[in-house]
């Protein structure tokens, strides 16, 4: 044993073996920081965007390897059109933002338009004014319509937690996974926070493994460390380009 350790000290390592094993290394990192950019989802929800500026963001997202976009539906055929067809980036498009407020049969028409203009996901508020009136057989109704409508395509349900209580969050959580919708957000960023930690806590507990979570808010890449440890999936931001151009940069020093 004494003779083996003897020789591994005494083993010289050449330059170029230096070389390729520092290069081994960075294409790790590079390869590890790419699993995180691809779970970052570019947010352009603002109300006025220009599309020359949406082209431009288009063009980061698929350089950069981000995993979508979400926009509002007024954006989604151009942002579709700017990808084309064979684009792994999924164009999400935000429904009804303003608390769910809009009826059902609009949400409906909204995601089936949404979808025809390319859309791969759909995203839509739970109806608040439901929820708060305790009508739960209209919110469990709505998921179910929204799933029929949606049919192969991805359905997001978007929590606003912010204007939840724990409970009402609970329950509109178990309604979503009884209806076999698989994936939640926690809130946009109209009505405050939209990846606050406690919130997360209580939807991962209530969907546990039933339901991917995507969480909104991040502005630099430590808190999407954090919100993905807490049971987020995806990590929907404003700063999404930053953020991954950040990770990448410091992945190939």
């Amino acid at each position: 044993m004494e003779n083996q350790t003897e020789n591994l000290q005494n083993v010289v390592i050449s330059p170029q073996e230096r070389q390729e094993f520092d290069e081994f290394k960075r294409q790790k990192r590079v390869a590890e920081a790419r699993a995180i950019i691809n779970k970052l989802e570019l947010s352009l929800s603002q109300v006025s965007v220009e599309r020359a500026s949406l082209r431009r963001a288009m063009k980061d997202a698929e350089k950069l390897g981000l995993g979508g976009v979400c926009v509002t539906p007024y954006l989604v055929k151009p942002c579709a059109d700017f990808l084309g067809g064979v684009s792994p980036i999924t164009v999400a498009a935000a429904i009804s933002v303003w608390g769910g407020t809009d009826t059902t049969d609009i949400k409906v028409r909204q995601v089936k338009r949404a979808l025809r203009d390319g859309a791969k996901a759909v995203e839509v508020t739970v109806p608040v004014p439901a929820i708060k009136e305790g009508s739960w057989g209209y919110v469990k109704r709505e998921f179910k319509k929204l799933r029929f409508a949606a049919r192969k395509a991805t359905l997001r349900i978007n929590l606003e937690a912010p204007l939840l209580t724990s409970q009402e969050l609970t329950r509109v959580c178990a309604l979503v996974t009884e209806c076999g919708i698989t994936c939640v957000r926690t809130a946009g960023d109209i009505f405050g926070s939209g990846a606050d930690e406690e919130d997360l806590k209580v939807i991962k507990a209530a969907v546990k493994d039933k339901a991917v979570i995507k969480a909104d808010g991040a502005e630099a890449p430590g808190r999407i460390a954090t919100l993905m440890e807490l049971g987020a999936n995806i990590i929907g931001s404003a700063a999404a380009v930053q953020m991954a151009q950040t990770i990448l940069s410091v992945a190939e020093k």
